[in-house]
């Protein structure tokens, strides 16, 4: 039996299960957490159960510790760290045969997913359509430039709650204006599927208008298509990513006054399908991507006025 290092042993998983540079720097940020908990000398094999309840301890948060991870936080980190461990005991990698991170996530609450009212969707479409007029008017840069293309950006999270990785994946060569369709590539999926999804009424003019700056700017079919770099000279850099869509969004959030975010126009775009009397949850699930239903359903709030309407119709006793 071996006795490997934490890195050594990131490496081989890594290696092992083909995981994805995103998930590759997923799973180095946990274990980096943990090392600096335990002193970087330290080797997997050291670690005990108490070890860890002792690192739960510090870092959850408390009344006392309200700076501390959430209890969501906490069940990431075990998810990942169990997953190694359990490599590395049933390669034999580590000198210990009872995996440290069993039976030691918590119960966490369950909130509403955090989402987006529709007054608040209309008031930052109002302050894009703002950006772009002041831009065509005056040719000169507003505060999120160049506004049309992040009011594109912003649709397309609006109507097909896309998931981020997803829509930084898409290429040029995969949207049919002629089907009103695009192409989610596996590459991008958090399912690793892909999938063809509709382009809505709403969404196409948007689309059409990216489509049609991409080919005057010389886009190829497998050039990614939401890269403000090739829009603007105020962007620098090859390809669009995550930081640079989240840039955009926490000035948005800073023009409107509300936290806007890619996760939360998904999570309205989920609530509005499955508060709708048509509401067919399969279909919501395709549109979502959801590989579980259970995550689905997850998007059927109570019907308050219905509860009350059936304690109201009990019989008087």
């Amino acid at each position: 039996m071996n006795d490997v290092s934490f890195l050594e042993l990131m490496s081989r998983y890594a290696a092992d299960k083909h995981l994805r540079p995103k998930s590759v720097s997923t799973y180095t940020g946990v274990v980096r957490l943990f090392r600096r908990y335990l002193g970087h000398e330290a080797y997997p094999s050291m670690v005990t159960r108490q070890m860890v309840i002792d690192w739960r301890v510090s870092i959850i948060r408390t009344k006392d510790k309200p700076d501390g991870i959430t209890e969501s936080s906490w069940n990431n980190y075990v998810r990942h760290l169990k997953a190694l461990y359990s490599f590395g005991i049933k390669h034999q990698l580590i000198a210990c045969n009872k995996n440290p991170f069993l039976d030691v996530s918590v119960k966490q609450p369950k909130v509403p997913k955090r989402s987006l009212q529709p007054l608040q969707i209309r008031y930052a479409r109002e302050v894009l359509e703002v950006c772009r007029r002041y831009e065509h008017c005056y040719d000169e840069r507003s505060k999120i430039h160049p506004a049309w293309f992040w009011q594109s950006l912003m649709e397309t999270f609006f109507y097909t709650g896309i998931r981020l990785n997803q829509l930084l994946h898409i290429e040029a060569g995969d949207v049919n204006l002629k089907k009103r369709v695009f192409r989610t590539s596996a590459v991008g999926s958090k399912t690793h599927s892909e999938s063809i999804m509709p382009i809505p009424d709403g969404l196409y003019p948007h689309m059409r208008k990216l489509i049609v700056a991409a080919h005057n700017s010389g886009f190829k079919r497998e050039d990614q298509l939401f890269n403000v770099n090739r829009f603007s000279h105020r962007h620098k850099r090859t390809t669009m990513d995550t930081w640079q869509v989240e840039r955009f969004f926490q000035s948005l959030s800073e023009l409107t006054g509300y936290k806007m975010s890619p996760h939360r126009f998904r999570h309205f775009l989920g609530t509005s399908l499955m508060d709708s009397p048509e509401r067919n949850i399969h279909i919501t699930q395709s549109i979502l991507h959801h590989t579980d239903i259970r995550t689905t359903m997850e998007y059927i709030h109570p019907d308050v006025e219905a509860m009350r309407r059936a304690l109201n119709t009990r019989l008087p006793v």
